[in-house]
């Protein structure tokens, strides 16, 4: 089975054996640096026009959910099959199917879903997937219907609209997600009375991806994309 996203951490230099008993400083990229990744990534066909992306972190930070009670949890009852492997854009092409379809696969110790529209539009599917577990979630569609969220132990704690994200002092449990509150142009910094939006060009789909990496330390990038991974096929839709 491929691997998922790879934990973003930077090389670490070769030790001599003077160097072996001193901690190594293992340097993380820094914002500007993820952000930048993730501006040329979301011209990818895949990510373009409609994506989700999901970031499952168990509550130890050691032990992987399963990939069979992930399904589970986000079928909701809903009978799924998880087949062997196949590149991400399955999930996008017009299949004969009765339900949605997913890529999931692992990350260390996260578990990593890609393409599944209700995942970013349905609670009942973030709390059921959050159950023990943080799950970050960045969606949108061709109609920029879009949201961040962070569901924490079956509780949708923060949940953001890209193109009205409002003010930090909006959102009463944005202290959970301090990778968010640190990136500076997120938010606005002016109340918007008229629901206005944006008037610039700051890249938010590019804002999302890079909030739910500098929070979990998973990359979503070209190479994971063209890789092979794990899938779920719905057999209808899955309840809300």
């Amino acid at each position: 089975m491929p691997e998922g996203p790879s934990l973003v951490q930077g090389s670490s230099p070769t030790l001599t054996n003077d160097q072996r008993d001193h901690h190594v400083v293992i340097r993380r990229p820094s914002t500007d640096e993820v952000f930048g990744h993730y501006q040329r990534l979301v011209g990818e066909p895949e990510l373009d026009v409609a994506a989700c992306w999901a970031v499952v972190i168990p509550d130890d930070g050691v032990d992987s959910l399963p990939l069979p009670e992930v399904s589970a949890r986000l079928g909701g009852g809903t009978s799924y099959e998880l087949r062997e492997v196949a590149k991400p854009h399955i999930v996008n092409l017009p299949l004969c199917r009765p339900g949605p379809c997913a890529v999931v696969d692992r990350s260390g110790a996260a578990v990593v879903v890609y393409g599944l529209g209700h995942l970013g539009y349905s609670s009942g599917a973030l709390r059921r997937l959050a159950s023990k577990a943080r799950v970050y979630s960045a969606c949108w569609n061709v109609n920029s219907v879009n949201c961040l969220s962070l569901t924490v132990n079956g509780d949708i704690l923060v949940c953001v609209d890209g193109l009205f994200p409002g003010r930090p002092e909006d959102y009463p449990n944005l202290a959970s997600w301090p990778e968010l509150t640190a990136m500076s142009g997120f938010f606005l910094d002016h109340v918007d009375e008229d629901s206005t939006g944006r008037d610039d060009s700051w890249d938010w789909r590019a804002g999302f991806l890079t909030a739910i990496e500098l929070a979990t330390g998973v990359r979503l990038d070209r190479q994971w994309l063209d890789a092979e991974h794990p899938y779920l096929v719905f057999s209808g839709p899955i309840p809300e």
